[in-house]
């Protein structure tokens, strides 16, 4: 049967966990399969030139049981000469008794990453086996998951390597016992009151006598779907990043129902995610893929600070009240100007006429977004842009994304929306625009000064 030492290589070299010369903090548990890292770690550092030290979290959950998990790891680390960090952190006090699992779990994250930080390493080696990756799969699938749980954990992650990944837990009892490595065992692993040990300990050994082999076949599959996830965040990333334009999303209706519905489905959850910095739902993509399906404005606020909104044209995750101001100098002429609702391009003696080329040649035309006090002149008397778009009622998510043109300090043309009555008597600058999205050029009749 082939090695630990054996598959701990393969995975190091088929994962890049690490290269040669590095600084490895092993997260030491107690467990026997932390304590069978750390052996085999030790066993390769000459052959692969490597640093090896430990890290205890102690979580302050089993009372004297974990007590007694750290002075045995002090005592193993002692005896391997191996320098030790122990972590202390109150779980139950931080938790109040809820959530305790998920607090433990981003606690000891935190504090491995202090540990390897404060010790000057490259990364953290975790313990997990092929046979933690076969339950955390189960589990996944168990609780309904997308591709992203049915893979399992990653063999390496930012800082964090798992060079047991192709290691069965079997395999971990036979080294132990073979080399007669010292352990402690947490009882808390024996309660079937919790998810995970009702997998471990009622469902893989039934899944077993259907395919003794069930470890390896998980492994084969995952790495199925490592291969499909990272096929899809490339062309998830490549759609994104098109229409990312800093802290906002914004892309055309048109092409996102052109996608496939599952791409579809992971392009809202990657822009939710760089707009927001949360997850999104699955029943809130299911409501936001069928409004692209549906005419008219629809708003979205799944979460506080985070604005979703469909037009006919457009899609735009954004953070609230923190649109970006646009502004654009025109100072040659064909021009064209990008703007988050319309595309304008201003050209000679060619479309709707804006301004005479004396005045534009004087001193030019600006776009910009809307600003306080903006007025418009009609016939008479003027009016406040803002109550003019209220007036229109114009949705209100949408007002600082209209494009002002400005000349000498006037507004002079709004897309679709406005337009300061100009009758050239010679040459003029005119304009053409299109709403994002569209692939022709139409020009809009606007709402001249009467």
């Amino acid at each position: 049967m082939e090695s630990i030492q054996s598959k701990v290589r393969e995975a190091i070299a088929r994962f890049s966990l690490f290269p040669e010369n590095s600084k490895i903090l092993v997260a030491l548990s107690g467990g026997p399969d932390s304590v069978t890292l750390l052996h085999v770690l030790l066993s390769l550092k000459d052959e692969l030139s490597l640093t090896v030290g430990a890290v205890h979290v102690n979580h302050m959950l089993r009372g004297e049981e974990s007590e007694r998990d750290e002075s045995f790891v002090r005592e193993l680390c002692e005896n391997w000469s191996v320098p030790l960090i122990v972590k202390r952190v109150n779980v139950p006090k931080i938790s109040k008794g809820r959530n305790v699992e998920a607090v433990a779990r981003r606690e000891r994250y935190r504090l491995l990453r202090e540990a390897l930080s404060e010790w000057g390493g490259d990364f953290v080696a975790l313990g997990h086996t092929a046979s933690d990756l076969t339950e955390t799969v189960i589990l996944n699938l168990a609780k309904g998951s997308g591709v992203r749980g049915l893979r399992g954990f990653l063999p390496k992650r930012e800082v964090f390597v798992r060079p047991l990944f192709l290691v069965t837990r079997e395999e971990v009892e036979s080294y132990v016992e073979e080399n007669r490595l010292p352990f402690v065992v947490d009882s808390s692993n024996l309660k079937t009151e919790y998810d995970r040990n009702l997998i471990r300990l009622e469902v893989v050994p039934v899944l077993k006598k259907v395919n003794p082999a069930l470890e390896k076949a998980v492994l084969r599959e995952t790495e199925l779907l490592r291969e499909l996830e990272d096929f899809v965040k490339s062309e998830v990333g490549s759609v994104v990043s098109r229409y990312l334009k800093g802290k906002s999303f914004c892309a055309p209706v048109k092409e996102l129902k052109e996608l496939h519905p599952y791409l579809l489905s992971e392009v809202l959850r990657e822009a939710y995610r760089r707009v927001s910095g949360r997850e999104l739902p699955y029943r809130s993509v299911v409501e936001l893929r069928e409004s692209l399906e549906r005419e008219g404005l629809k708003k979205f606020s799944f979460h506080s600070g985070t604005v979703v909104y469909k037009t006919q044209e457009l899609l735009c995750i954004e953070p609230e009240g923190e649109r970006e101001e646009f502004y654009r100098e025109v100072r040659e002429l064909p021009e064209t100007v990008d703007t988050p609702l319309y595309r304008l391009k201003f050209l000679l003696n060619a479309g709707t006429p804006v301004a005479s080329l004396s005045s534009f040649r004087e001193a030019g035309i600006i776009v910009r977004s809307r600003r306080p006090g903006d007025r418009l002149k009609f016939e008479g008397f003027s009016k406040p842009l803002k109550k003019f778009l209220i007036e229109k009622r114009f949705p209100a998510h949408l007002r600082d994304l209209l494009p002002v043109v400005e000349l000498n300090g006037e507004v002079i043309f709004i897309p679709e929306l406005y337009r300061k009555t100009f009758k050239p008597a010679e040459s003029f600058v005119g304009v053409e625009f299109e709403p994002k999205g569209k692939s022709s050029h139409r020009q809009g009749k606007d709402r001249e000064e009467s």
